[in-house]
């Protein structure tokens, strides 16, 4: 195919026409319980954020597009993971093993090849014979893998000028390290240069909304609603179009059988175990609230992450009312935590980031002998919540503290 340039520039990259990439993957027939990539609305995104509570199927067929694009236009793809380690041949070896066992490789390139080899980073199309020898190998490889925390070393070296199609797979992780964005926007620079064709995919096998990352997306506060199964394009301030989308759980209907041990062994009110017994729930912690009599001492200090901010109020329990309950009652200083829009002059407030112009901050737990007490309250389980959703944030925040 001769290629054509946006604006008849090839510094500008190759003008794609994706009504022919989309009408050339429909004629692989993926079976219908795959992810379906077609879904994105690129190229009008040039970000696209696909999340899912487990792997679904999505990094196959994400990457089952870009071999599409390899095939029309000679597109490279660019696979990245968050560090070196994920990309040597060990822990990256079967990426393609669907690929290859569906029958694909046969199709995409009718019949020259049947199988993919990893070597040194990348991956090329190769031909073997019945007992897995190689035959042959494609001279250029279609895929190449970079991990982020390299994103340096890539600058003065790298260089992809077929590489439009940029796959972060795994993107919202645990172990996620502060300047891991910034590595993420420098890679890609180096990667797409100023070309206007690139498209970038993010993958993860977690829904957690509080991920740094999507903050540093400018998307937080536009997903807080979104449930599993919808899906919705913003625009940054700057301009920037991003889709999102949160698959839909896959729902099985329990047999007899499956009813049967559920009730026998798993018959427990808790949503964490749903992954288990299959229930039409996320998997969401359940945390402890506040008391129903009590009074705030205090409420001068906040919490705050992903541009979100939570109340930290000091609390004392109050006896109850009726004397029958008197025998329960403990008279206990607690933190009751709580969403809040604003902060004042006299606030304190915990924050990951350095704020080092505003007096007001102090960073992660603080230093002063008050910070380490009203934190100790969190190990000893007097922390309460007004809802779940404000006690995932707090424990999110606790746990990127504790990593910085």
């Amino acid at each position: 195919m001769k290629l054509e340039y946006i604006d008849g520039d090839s510094k500008n990259g190759i003008k794609y026409d994706w009504g022919l990439i989309r009408e050339e993957y429909r004629k692989l027939n993926v079976p219908a319980f795959y992810y379906d990539p077609l879904k994105m609305p690129i190229p009008e995104t040039k970000w696209n954020i696909i999340m899912s509570e487990r792997s679904r199927g999505k990094t196959s067929e994400i990457l089952l597009l870009g071999m599409v694009m390899n095939k029309l236009y000679g597109t490279h793809i660019q696979y990245l993971r968050s560090r070196e380690d994920m990309i040597v041949k060990k822990n990256s070896e079967d990426l393609f093993t669907v690929i290859i066992r569906e029958g694909y490789v046969d199709t995409l390139t009718n019949g020259q090849y049947n199988s993919i080899v990893y070597r040194s980073r990348r991956w090329y199309y190769q031909k073997v014979d019945a007992d897995g020898n190689e035959i042959e190998r494609a001279p250029e490889q279609f895929c190449t893998m970079l991990s982020i925390d390299r994103a340096e070393i890539y600058k003065s070296a790298y260089n992809a000028p077929l590489g439009d199609y940029i796959v972060f797979d795994e993107f919202i992780e645990r172990a996620y390290y502060p300047d891991l964005f910034i590595s993420l926007v420098d890679l890609i620079k180096t990667i797409a240069r100023d070309r206007l064709s690139v498209i970038i995919i993010c993958l993860a096998n977690s829904i957690d909304k509080n991920a740094i990352i999507l903050k540093d997306l400018m998307i937080t506060e536009a997903i807080d609603d979104m449930k599993q199964g919808d899906a919705k394009e913003i625009v940054t301030p700057k301009g920037t179009r991003i889709y999102v989308e949160i698959m839909e759980k896959i729902q099985k209907k329990a047999g007899k059988k499956r009813q049967k041990v559920n009730t026998e062994y798993y018959g427990f009110d808790n949503n964490r175990i749903s992954g288990i017994t299959g229930a039409d729930t996320w998997a969401v912690d359940s945390y402890p609230h506040p008391p129903k009599k009590f009074k705030i001492l205090q409420k001068n200090h906040y919490l705050e992450l992903n541009g979100k901010l939570v109340n930290m109020e000091i609390c004392q329990t109050l006896p109850p009312e009726d004397d029958s309950d008197a025998d329960y009652y403990e008279d206990q200083i607690f933190i009751n935590l709580h969403p809040a829009t604003n902060t004042y002059e006299d606030s304190v407030i915990y924050s990951v980031e350095d704020h080092v112009y505003d007096s007001r901050y102090r960073y992660k737990f603080g230093m002063m002998q008050f910070d380490q007490w009203l934190w100790k309250k969190y190990n000893t389980n007097l922390f309460t919540y007004s809802d779940n959703t404000t006690g995932a944030l707090v424990d999110k925040y606790i746990q990127i503290a504790k990593k910085l």
